[in-house]
């Protein structure tokens, strides 16, 4: 708190960077808090990823020693009109809403222009009018999604910086790989515009300064880092930032070494071995899988390993489209999945949470609950936030209890609480690295030990994005540079 106050009485915002479930919520809190018992600031809007709203106001009740009103903005609550005014008996107004607030466009017009006086216009304009002379708070929780320079979102929430007198930022994920330093840019144009302006005043100029860069085919190319220009970065971050990671917190509960279980291929062997080599296999029934680009080649791999693959066919009703049609073509990874729930979910009766990245991998999880009649919960993709606030409320329901919650990791992994269970099981894996470490820590606050179990197809591709992603390397780039590594015949490591 100290340090934010410091910032302010600077005339910058601060950035709280601090590594997920280290309490970035609860001292946001605080700050906003003691804002308003020194400095009267009795307005506070908060933007955040859509699954994470309901989790801002259950934070709120726990933390918050204020009386308080939480609004959660989301498009329902905005077709009621303009935020009312805080009545006078309250001590602050909080509007939680998300990112998307600012991003979605106003009505097509006849001349196929956008609306200026609906869409992101027009929730833009009510914030305006609700603030009107007070001054008031911005937090913008898991600011790296501010990463796009030419976002219409990431543009709109940087350009009301203005209107508040003190800003926020919070992420434990700034920047992901040296090639992306140049995410900090439109997070820091919030917080202190003028910290990096000596490199030049345009998004091109901070990251040539930060990295070298070349053009191929009309499009930016990286090479390579620029150390100098990351030193100058880093001591900029951490002048506007408080870094805290998981090791600075010695009442964090500890994690288990991850545990490896090889789930060799059988029936499907086949089918991977002609898709790495190949780019192509027959199924049994007579379908054709098959992948142009190694990048995809390599999401057909992770899928074979996870029992089934995607056949590309024309849409039904559009043939000027595709789909995916999932076939299943193996059981080894549902029958291993099927063990551990017996031994270790049933029989010690305690809930677990289970990841996998596609949507028929989820289905077979949930089907196979439901055949051993453990009570499971999912949150996907396509799910509302009232829906996922229910999921997430009955798993917590099944504390010392067999229970299972299903999660697909990019509508999981961000801002939830699954503490409940102290067990984590990868059935399958994501390529992305910020969904991988934020799902990793969903159940951080557990009071025991966290175990995670990772189901994996030795020798596969399996091993190659766990090794990745457990270094932070770059998966893309592994696969672009080495294809041979795909083979289940080569070594992976």
């Amino acid at each position: 708190m100290r340090f934010a106050f410091r910032q302010f009485n600077r005339g910058y915002g601060a950035a709280l960077l601090f590594e997920p479930r280290t309490g970035k919520t609860k001292t946001s809190i605080d700050i906003v808090s003691a804002l308003y018992m020194k400095r009267g600031v009795r307005k506070i809007v908060i933007i955040a990823p859509n699954r994470v709203l309901g989790t801002w106001a259950k934070e709120f009740h726990i933390h918050c020693p204020l009386v308080y009103q939480i609004i959660v903005w989301d498009a329902k609550e905005r077709r009621k009109g303009a935020i009312r005014q805080p009545d006078g008996h309250l001590d602050i107004q909080v509007v939680v809403t998300n990112y998307e607030t600012f991003g979605t466009p106003g009505k097509r017009l006849e001349s196929g222009r956008r609306s200026r006086s609906t869409g992101r216009f027009k929730n833009r304009d009510w914030i305006a009018k609700w603030i009107g002379n007070d001054d008031a708070v911005i937090i913008c929780d898991e600011s790296h999604k501010l990463k796009n320079p030419s976002g219409k979102a990431s543009n709109m929430v940087v350009g009301m910086r203005k209107w508040f007198k003190y800003q926020l930022i919070l992420t434990g994920t700034p920047i992901t790989k040296a090639r992306r330093a140049a995410d900090i840019y439109m997070q820091w144009r919030l917080i202190n515009p003028g910290r990096f302006m000596r490199w030049g005043a345009t998004y091109e100029d901070f990251r040539t300064h930060t990295g070298v860069w070349t053009e191929r085919n009309g499009f930016p190319q990286w090479l390579r880092a620029r150390e100098s220009g990351l030193r100058d970065l880093q001591r900029g971050i951490h002048a506007d930032g408080l870094v805290i990671a998981r090791a600075d917190c010695f009442d964090l509960p500890p994690v288990l070494p991850d545990r490896i279980i090889d789930v060799p291929l059988t029936t499907s062997a086949r089918h991977y071995d002609e898709m790495a080599e190949q780019f192509i296999t027959q199924l049994e029934n007579g379908d054709i899988a098959e992948a142009s680009i190694p990048l995809v080649v390599t999401l057909r791999l992770a899928q074979i390993t996870s029992g089934y693959v995607g056949i590309i066919e024309p849409h039904p009703s559009n043939p000027n489209k595709q789909v995916s049609r999932p076939v299943s073509i193996g059981k080894e990874k549902i029958k291993a999945l099927e063990e551990i729930l017996v031994e270790e979910v049933i029989e010690k009766e305690e809930p677990a949470i289970i990841v996998a990245q596609w949507r028929h991998n989820l289905d077979a999880i949930s089907e196979l609950c439901k055949r051993l009649k453990i009570p499971s919960m999912s949150i996907r993709g396509g799910m509302s936030r009232s829906s996922t606030d229910d999921a997430l409320r009955r798993f917590a329901q099944h504390e010392g209890q067999a229970a299972a919650m299903v999660v697909q990791p990019a509508a999981g992994g961000v801002g939830l609480d699954m503490r409940v269970a102290g067990h984590t099981i990868w059935y399958s894996l994501t390529s992305s690295y910020v969904n991988y470490t934020q799902m990793r820590d969903r159940n951080a606050l557990h009071p025991n030990a966290v175990q995670h179990t990772f189901l994996i197809a030795p020798g596969t591709v399996d091993q190659l994005l766990y090794d990745t992603l457990t270094n932070d390397g770059n998966v893309a780039k592994q696969i672009l540079t080495r294809p041979e590594i795909l083979r289940r015949s080569g070594s992976c490591r």
